[in-house]
């Protein structure tokens, strides 16, 4: 992200398995972080920003959840982790809001800000 932040939300470090498709591509790769806005994912197969895509994954208890996202910023360049695609999730299902909600709330309970 170039700029200042724009994100609303609290992202936090989370990696897991997420499917995601476009158009007839399917592709498989894992996250990086994740908020209740949407999350980063780690992959090579970039597409532009603006793209329409469906993701699947499994967080907590919600099993392979489908949420419908938009290519908000690509990462182009850095190391392996650093490179892919910040999404942004169209009207995510409220379940899903609540376990990352939960997730975020746990973190900073454990982890709280230097004082």
């Amino acid at each position: 992200m170039s700029g200042t932040e724009q994100r609303a939300s609290v992202r936090i470090p989370a990696r897991f398995k997420v499917d995601y498709s476009h158009e007839d591509n399917y592709l498989i790769s894992y996250s990086k972080n994740i908020s209740a806005e949407g999350m980063f994912i780690c992959t090579h197969s970039l597409v532009p920003v603006g793209t329409h895509v469906k993701l699947v994954f499994s967080i907590n208890e919600l099993y392979e959840i489908e949420v419908n996202a938009g290519v908000a910023w690509v990462n182009s360049q850095g190391k392996k982790e650093d490179i892919g695609l910040g999404l942004r999730f169209f009207n995510p299902p409220t379940p899903l809001k609540e376990a990352i909600l939960r997730i975020v709330n746990r973190i900073a309970v454990v982890d709280p800000p230097n004082q």
